[in-house]
């Protein structure tokens, strides 16, 4: 029978786009479908198998993509063990612990490291523990070690671990006489600062080993000047002054205690008589202290001893009567009084203040006229600023 002459399509997508592959067989160009035709009756009978080739199959596409993948990953992590094998020790140190941001409410003071002479800033960090129902019940405590020159924390202590918020949280610094600071923190806890290893050392029992009077602990205590005011739990009261390991009922034998430790002379504003700069001494045979007006003709307004040695005093003083002014921070001689430097006016409150070896770091903060700020300033001997700490606001 003779052939009709027709345009043959695919069967399974109608294209007539083909090639034979052999008699009567051919393979659809547009969809990979092998068909042949049957001479004697013109069927056409479909192979629909798509022609593969050199295509790999799925299967094997997922293979050679984990193949490729794993070898990848495995050419990072060589890289990234490398490079950390290889790296600088210091800068694996530094880099391999990101620094926590904690709220800073608890209480913070500038001292002198006694090893090193350097000024160290001291702030009690709360690091919030957050709850499964984001409640913040319960904190940890951090004692953070700054160096206000460098403006780099160096170090940082968990003091409490896992105790509860404390709503009133704001510890009470005190630098005495002979250069020992004694911080209370909430729930009657007693803590001094290791001024050489730069470590905050609870002492709440310790300091009373030798006093069984207070066995019963501490129900509320005070820091004063070189003494504290204490309450025991049963209800007796005290004075305590660290200097001479002395507790006691009775004022007075407190006053002589605290005057057998000091200097020969030294200074002190007398709010009894209207924020008076008083040169003091102290009668030896009696342990009194007896004081003459070093400046007679100036007036002070509110002022603050911030430091003083034998060579060395700083002081904070409103510029004028009005108190939510500016303030002045001014180095006078011990002799004479006279001022020796004088920092401009400006609405600051300044806190704490030692002595380090650029000359001396004092403790500012602000208020809202300077978006609550605060910091150190390192002061030369001379008065120049040579560094300025600044914390902004919730930093």
């Amino acid at each position: 029978m003779a052939k009709n002459i027709k345009a043959i399509k695919c069967p399974n997508c109608g294209s007539i786009k083909k090639t034979e592959i052999r008699t009567d067989y051919f393979r659809c160009l547009h969809c990979d479908t092998e068909y042949f035709l049957d001479n004697d009756d013109i069927n056409i009978n479909i192979n629909h198998t798509p022609y593969q080739g050199s295509q790999q199959l799925p299967s094997a596409k997922k293979n050679t993509t984990a193949v490729v993948m794993t070898a990848i990953l495995l050419v990072l992590t060589m890289f990234t063990v490398i490079n950390y094998l290889t790296r600088n020790p210091a800068e694996a140190s530094s880099g391999d612990k990101e620094q926590v941001k904690y709220d800073y409410y608890g209480g913070q003071i500038v001292y002198q490291n006694t090893n090193t002479g350097k000024a160290v800033f001291l702030r009690l960090g709360r690091e919030n523990i957050i709850g499964k129902d984001n409640s913040i019940d319960y904190v940890n405590t951090h004692a953070v070690f700054i160096d206000p020159v460098s403006k780099k924390q160096f170090k940082d202590d968990v003091i409490f671990e896992r105790t509860r918020r404390l709503d009133n949280y704001q510890s009470t610094f005190e630098i005495f006489q002979d250069g020992t600071i004694y911080m209370i923190y909430p729930g009657e806890k007693i803590f001094t600062i290791d001024r050489k290893n730069d470590k905050l050392v609870e002492v709440t029992k310790s300091i009373f080993s030798k006093h069984p009077e207070m066995s019963s602990g501490i129900a509320k205590i005070t820091l004063n000047e070189d003494y504290f005011d204490l309450m025991a739990n049963d209800g007796h009261q005290y004075y305590y002054v660290p200097k001479v390991d002395l507790l006691t009922d009775n004022r007075d034998e407190v006053e002589k205690a605290i005057y057998s430790t000091y200097p020969d002379s030294w200074l002190k504003f007398d709010s009894f008589l209207s924020d008076e700069l008083m040169k003091m001494t102290v009668d030896k045979s009696t342990l009194k202290p007896n004081g003459i007006k070093l400046l007679p003709n100036r007036k002070f307004f509110r002022p603050q001893l911030l430091y003083q040695d034998a060579k060395n005093v700083i002081i904070a003083t409103y510029a004028t009567a009005n108190t939510d002014g500016p303030v002045m921070l001014q180095s006078l001689n011990t002799e004479t009084g006279a001022i020796i430097w004088s920092q401009p006016a400006i609405t600051f409150y300044y806190r704490s203040a030692a002595k380090c070896n650029e000359g001396f770091a004092i403790e500012y903060a602000s208020g809202q006229d300077h978006d609550y700020i605060s910091g150190v300033l390192v002061i030369s001997q001379e008065g120049k600023v040579l560094h300025d700490y600044l914390i902004k606001r919730g930093e």
